[in-house]
């Protein structure tokens, strides 16, 4: 069993037809906290991060960790289900 856990889905949160990733992570199956990356320009480019988020551990909070996001939702943006 996992300890540490990331979740990843896509869900279109504020009807505005771009959808947002959410990412949610988890400790010992706790979710510990939950953000979204989304299109600031409702474009499909992922640019924008709810919450301030340390995922780095350096420091708190930084630019540094919002692109960590984007790049992870960027990339699971990429795949595609069918």
């Amino acid at each position: 069993m996992a300890i540490y856990e990331v979740r990843l889905s896509t869900e279109d949160l504020e009807n505005d037809m771009s959808p947002e990733v959410l990412v949610e992570f988890y400790d010992k199956n706790e979710l510990e906290y939950v953000a979204s990356v989304s299109s600031s320009k409702k474009d499909g480019v992922l640019d924008k991060v709810s919450g301030e988020t340390d995922i780095d551990g350096e420091a708190g909070y930084t630019k540094a960790d919002d692109e960590i996001m984007i790049s992870l939702a960027t990339a699971f943006s990429k795949i595609k289900f069918v």
